[in-house]
């Protein structure tokens, strides 16, 4: 009996370890990553004594810990899980804050947003304040990852009103800086930095810290400070080291390699690059590598490595156009959240008043005379309805294939719908064995007018252009904005001798922009690539990757051209001369 009774207490105080042990662990996870990992060490050693709701506890901090070393498949799988199957409200919660944060980083927009929307529609149903709070601040998470600034800026005001304390009190601030730098409302000595810096200094939580010391760097590079901002990283990059937080460490090592490079001091901004590109590799999309890859290109231009700078500039351009696109990616996706949310408002408002008719028509079924007109009248009604819905459900089909489409901000064909149409093209002309011509063309220095005159002039040269094509291009070839500020033609019935007058006749017309609406001077020229099925086949990425080899044929001979994919072949610069 007493042995017993000597089990049941050494039971008892197991599990009291364990909660104590799963709640120390939770506390630091974000602070001390090194104590984090000894706590869930010492669990694991018990894993066979865990009930099921501490072994569900103890498999969403394992996930953290999968998470925070870059390994966001399996945190993803193991979160998913408990989303799924957890009994826990407050547990399945959290897992699905935790899970928007990975769909932010592996850019699953449209998934994010709908585990944000069933979070903040179950946000009443949390009893805890802080993990209460934690899903507000989720939201300005996601939202400023997504780039709608001023949502992520309502979410977080509105957490900053209720004064809380501790890490939550550190996000929401960090998230207010992060809003208010994207929306040109940030500089350097702005009260939101000092309360980021010294609230998550507080709460010593090393990762958000230096999230916001990212913004103060990348405001001293613009402001010319470039030693202010290399200082500034130094002092904290040892302490990030520590926690292991690629994604942050990959922003300051892009940032040192781009303030040394301006500073001239080659060495340094080479091996910063380097660093940034190598850690980068799990993360898509992501800005460092593209600003690692241009100070690597401009470092092999100073150092006259014209092979290395090339291959530099191709990996700069290729990340280039791959953020960018994830940027359209992110808008779309956020439109498409917008236009579901309507439509489903708008089919449940029908599926009410259909409702509210059967149950009206079944009252009506006991009179015989008028039940049957009153039948009839309600038929119609619904019938209307329903003819309602399928016209708003038809407009909104065609505004979203219009979205799919079109790129935004030309008004031309994007990328996706552009494969799509050159590939009918193209098996059109090899059925009738006709000519088919590519061509493709890249705005010169295009970043050097985003950087002097700003993105929205930039914009400004890109509509410009698109319409300025447009315009003398044949009715039938298909024009496309590929991304940045690449485009593309597909000509059906065309050779190349006839591809190369009309390239010449679109580089002339680019070249002829005045640029003085847009509010300041500066030339617009265009470097073409062209081939057609005679040199590359009957193939979509024959052609347009030939294309693409003749246009930095372009690129590298002066720019301003129009090259022949046959001048690749034969290692001859015979491009078109500039008139």
């Amino acid at each position: 009996m007493n042995c017993s009774l000597a089990d049941v207490a050494n039971n008892e105080l197991e599990v009291l370890d364990v909660d104590s042990l799963l709640s120390d662990a939770d506390k630091v996870r974000s602070q001390q990553s090194q104590q984090f990992n000894l706590i869930l060490e010492k669990i694991n050693s018990k894993r066979h004594t865990l009930s099921l709701e501490q072994a569900e506890y103890y498999d969403y901090l394992l996930a953290y810990q999968l998470a925070y070393k870059g390994d966001f498949t399996q945190a993803q799988e193991v979160w998913e899980k408990i989303s799924d199957t957890s009994s826990s409200t407050e547990l399945k919660f959290r897992a699905n804050l935790s899970l928007i944060n990975i769909f932010a980083y592996t850019k699953q927009w449209s998934e994010g947003l709908s585990y944000l929307e069933y979070n903040l529609e179950n946000l009443h149903l949390i009893d805890n304040p802080e993990i209460s709070q934690l899903g507000i601040s989720a939201a300005a998470i996601f939202y400023n990852h997504l780039g709608q600034y001023e949502l992520a800026l309502k979410y977080a005001n509105q957490l900053n009103s209720l004064s809380i304390q501790g890490r939550n009190n550190c996000i929401v601030k960090q998230q207010i800086v992060e809003s208010k730098f994207h929306l040109k409302q940030l500089h350097v000595k702005s009260e939101a930095i000092k309360a980021a810096l010294s609230s998550c200094l507080i709460s010593d939580e090393v990762v958000w810290y230096n999230l916001t010391n990212t913004f103060i760097a990348k405001l001293y590079i613009q402001e010319g400070q470039n030693k202010k901002a290399i200082g500034l990283i130094l002092e904290n990059i040892d302490a990030l080291k520590e926690s292991s937080y690629i994604p942050i460490l990959s922003q300051f090592y892009s940032l040192l390699s781009q303030a040394y490079l301006s500073e001239k001091l080659i060495e340094k901004a080479k091996l910063y690059g380097n660093e940034s590109i190598s850690i980068s590799s799990g993360i898509l999309n992501s800005e460092p590598s593209m600003i690692a890859y241009e100070v690597l290109y401009q470092v092999a231009v100073q150092e006259s490595d014209f092979e290395t700078a090339l291959f530099y500039y191709i990996k700069f351009a290729e990340a280039e156009k791959s953020y960018f696109d994830d940027l359209k990616t992110k808008y779309l996706a956020f439109q498409l959240a917008q236009h579901k949310a309507v439509e489903q408002k708008v089919q449940i408002e029908l599926l009410n008043k259909q409702n509210k008719l059967l149950q009206a028509s079944q009252r009506l079924a006991e009179s015989e005379t008028e039940n049957n007109r009153l039948f009839m009248a309600l038929l119609i009604m619904v019938i209307s309805l329903l003819a309602i819905a399928a016209i708003r459900s038809n407009r909104n089909q065609k505004r979203l294939k219009h979205l799919a489409q079109i790129d935004s901000l030309t008004q031309i064909y994007n990328r996706g719908h552009f494969n799509t149409a050159a590939q009918d093209a193209m098996s059109a002309c090899q059925v009738n064995q006709d000519d088919i011509s590519c061509i493709l063309f890249d705005l010169d220095k295009f970043k050097t007018i985003n950087d002097n005159y700003g993105h929205a002039c930039g914009d400004w040269v890109l509509k410009s252009v698109a319409r300025t094509c447009k315009n003398i291009g044949r009715t039938n070839d298909i024009f496309a904005r590929l991304g940045g500020e690449e485009f593309c033609i597909i000509l059906s019935r065309c050779d190349a001798v006839t591809a190369l007058k009309i390239a010449e006749d679109y580089r002339k017309a680019i070249a002829n922009i005045d640029s003085s609406p847009s509010g300041y001077t500066f030339p617009i020229t265009a470097s073409f690539g062209v081939t057609d099925s005679v040199q590359s086949g009957y193939s979509v990425e024959a052609l347009t990757g030939h294309a693409d080899n003749a246009m930095y044929l372009a690129k590298s001979t002066g720019r301003n051209k129009v090259c022949n994919y046959a001048d690749v072949l034969a290692s001859k610069e015979s491009c078109s001369v500039i008139i």
